[in-house]
């Protein structure tokens, strides 16, 4: 097998992903999504959506323990009741991976307002395929609305750093120290960071990637590293990343029967990738033939005014109290 030489060029710039069709990489209706987001408000005397920053961190900075004073402090609060223990706690992630104009489009949605969500976002996006065929570092366009994303904080949206330092750096651990700290100062010259998430990137050659770099020991108090490769404790999680792994079993990565899930007290995270997400988005050779990824691409390309999350219900009497929910709260039976 031909070795591949890692190279870096900083001066290398491509165009983004203008260049695609606009239906690349789009395999969801924007409107399972924006259905969501109606189906919350719907639902607003069960669930909950909150961001990192309503965590009750304290002086919890034990990355590497996966916070435990703020698990227990969460806890406390749901048993004293100045956190209401009816509703299942929703986190909202989207990882700007790709596409960023679908991220901005989704984000200027007005029912997106009644969901605060946790954006991370790049300092520097690289050519992810050209990184995984020729070694070689080439940065590309990446073009987010920083009016848009500073009014959204202004209203309770995070913005995060989505680590990509570990692939710029080639995998050198010094250098990529030295990228987290720059990106870091960078992007808070925009906007306010104090939350950060690895990128699931391309691995370098040991198999390591932005996950697996040491977190800036400058940076471990004044920073949550609160995704891929340190987290706070979640009750349940899902994801729509690896859209195409064969390991992941299309029927079940319908996101409306993760929320079928949802038990009062709990908190959950919820992974999304924009750029997945069209008003035209093309069939997805993967999921095709799948019953449920089927229905709603029909029930969007025909515009139905049914909501995709129409036959989900979650009343009360479907959201049944755990006996023990997973932060030791025991609930009256």
């Amino acid at each position: 097998m031909e070795k591949i030489e890692l190279t870096l060029d900083e001066t290398a710039e491509i165009p983004g992903d203008a260049f695609l069709s606009p239906r690349a990489g789009a395999y969801f209706p924007r409107r399972y999504v924006t259905d969501f987001f109606r189906f919350i408000e719907a639902h607003k005397a069960d669930l909950e959506v909150i961001t990192y920053a309503d965590f009750p961190w304290g002086r919890d900075w034990d990355f590497d323990g996966g916070y435990p004073e703020e698990r227990k402090a969460w806890a406390k609060e749901l048993a004293s009741g100045k956190r209401n223990p009816n509703k299942a706690y929703i986190i909202l992630q989207y990882d700007i991976d790709s596409f960023p104009e679908r991220a901005m489009g989704l984000l200027r949605e007005p029912t997106q307002a009644l969901c605060p969500t946790n954006v991370m976002i790049f300092n520097k996006r690289i050519d992810r395929r050209r990184l995984k065929t020729t070694g070689e570092v080439a940065f590309t366009d990446y073009d987010l609305d920083d009016a848009l994303l500073r009014s959204l904080s202004d209203q309770g949206f995070v913005i995060g750093y989505h680590i990509n330092a570990f692939e710029q750096a080639l995998f050198d651990t010094d250098r990529a120290l030295e990228i987290f700290d720059r990106d870091v100062r960078e992007l808070s010259a925009r906007f306010p960071i104090s939350f950060v998430s690895a990128h699931g990137g391309v691995p370098g050659p040991d198999g390591r990637n932005n996950n697996n770099m040491p977190f800036h020991q400058d940076w471990q108090t004044k920073l949550r590293w609160v995704h891929n490769g340190h987290s706070p404790k979640f009750n349940g999680q899902f994801s729509d990343g690896g859209h195409n792994a064969p390991t992941r079993d299309p029927v079940k990565r319908d996101l409306r029967d993760f929320v079928r899930t949802f038990k009062p007290g709990n908190r959950y995270r919820i992974l999304l990738h924009p750029q997945y997400y069209s008003d035209a988005p093309l069939p997805s050779a993967r999921y095709g033939g799948t019953t449920w990824y089927d229905e709603i691409m029909s029930e969007s390309a025909a515009n139905s005014a049914t909501s995709l999350w129409s036959d989900v219900t979650l009343g009360r009497a479907e959201l049944a109290r755990p006996r023990r929910s997973f932060f030791g709260i025991r609930w009256p039976q």
